[in-house]
């Protein structure tokens, strides 16, 4: 499944959508790392993103964003479902460093499905190796290599080295071709491949990579690629826009390896997107698949503190009507979250250091997302 999809009416309505941020250095007043009070109302942090989708802390405590890109002005693609656009090359991986934030890769290809982005999905900085996740076509997986050019960085794992100029997601090396591994191998037996990778993890010498569209979890070392696991559908529920059942697919969206080495999987369920019917998957060393957590509601991303496990929800109740998502602290083996914040506007990637959570939000909006710090004391 491609990027979740939003009511048209909420897609750009952040309010700081004005305050689009250029590439280089671009001061953030009164945004520090201790910028959160303890326990008090969210910190903005960063703003002016184009659909920010995970984040992860890098080197020095600097967080690195992935935006999939804008969508303001896209292009119809030859041969290719309608519902699909071209947007250009407006995707970026934001460093957010000591107030400042700047753009360190550009030139990410962009996607619109519905409305919605497609592109730069997430980001690892280890180093001054930087590791970018590029979301996949979605239903149109096998057309991407016959499309060539800069469709062919959709879909893969790629890396580069960080220096003072921004890097150009065109001079990245690949990693994995996650798109092409869904073509060939199809793990989940689906009519026809559908392939787009948003989240992952790093697990040992490689990469444990949530691939939304294939319903799959694809590991990734040198030894090449390998489904780690095929997550179920879900229980049949009622169609909320005409009569009969539908079974949701899986949709995993990120990957976080627990203290006990064990990958533990979100999921956001596929349409249509029922309350509750979202899951926290654990895939222990052995390969076997288990239960962690039910009963959340589409679930975008995951992290860790001192053992206990965090997650986000993109909303928290009709996934049709708004936007409200919060952050919850997941309870092992149960059904009932403890909220941490919620009315959040769209939040989608997580990343936790110390005392402090961050979160993107806006995660459908083009020039109107932002990080948050938020006080987990």
């Amino acid at each position: 499944m491609p990027a979740p999809i939003r009511p048209a009416s909420l897609r750009g309505s952040a309010a700081i959508a004005a305050a689009v941020v250029a590439v280089g250095l671009v001061p953030l007043a009164g945004t520090t790392a201790s910028a959160a009070p303890p326990g008090g109302e969210p910190v903005t942090i960063a703003s002016g993103l184009d659909n920010p989708r995970q984040l992860s802390i890098g080197p020095g405590n600097r967080l690195y964003v992935a935006e999939a890109g804008s969508t303001a002005a896209c292009d119809a693609i030859p041969g290719v479902d309608p519902a699909f656009a071209w947007c250009g090359l407006t995707g970026a991986v934001t460093e957010v460093r000591d107030g400042q934030q700047r753009r360190v890769v550009t030139g990410v290809p962009t996607l619109s499905f519905g409305g919605d982005a497609i592109g730069a999905s997430d980001v690892v900085v280890r180093g001054r190796t930087i590791s970018l996740l590029i979301g996949g076509m979605s239903g149109a997986a096998s057309a991407r290599d016959d499309l060539g050019g800069d469709y062919g960085l959709f879909g893969t794992l790629r890396s580069g080295r960080l220096g003072s100029a921004p890097l150009d997601a065109a001079d990245l090396g690949l990693v994995a071709d996650l798109n092409a591994f869904e073509v060939a191998e199809n793990p989940d037996g689906s009519e026809a491949p559908d392939s787009n990778a948003v989240g992952m993890a790093t697990a040992g010498a490689g990469w444990a990579v949530a691939d939304a569209g294939g319903n799959t979890v694809v590991g990734v070392d040198r030894g090449g690629l390998e489904a780690l696991a095929v997550l179920p559908a879900g229980a049949p529920v009622p169609n909320p826009f005409g009569p009969g059942l539908i079974p949701p697919e899986a949709v995993p969206t990120d990957v976080a390896v627990g203290p006990d080495g064990a990958l533990y999987v979100s999921q956001l369920t596929g349409f249509p997107f029922p309350e509750g019917g979202s899951s926290i998957w654990r895939i222990g060393a052995d390969g076997q698949v288990s239960t962690y957590a039910t009963g959340l509601t589409t679930v975008t991303s995951l992290a860790w503190r001192d053992g206990a496990l965090y997650a986000v929800q993109l909303d928290d109740a009709d996934f049709f009507d708004g936007a409200d998502g919060s952050l919850r602290r997941v309870t092992p083996g149960g059904s009932d979250h403890a909220v941490v914040v919620d009315g959040l506007e769209a939040p989608y990637g997580l990343a936790i250091r110390g005392h402090s959570a961050f979160v993107t939000v806006g995660s459908t909006s083009t020039g109107g997302g932002s990080v948050l710090q938020i006080d987990l004391r």
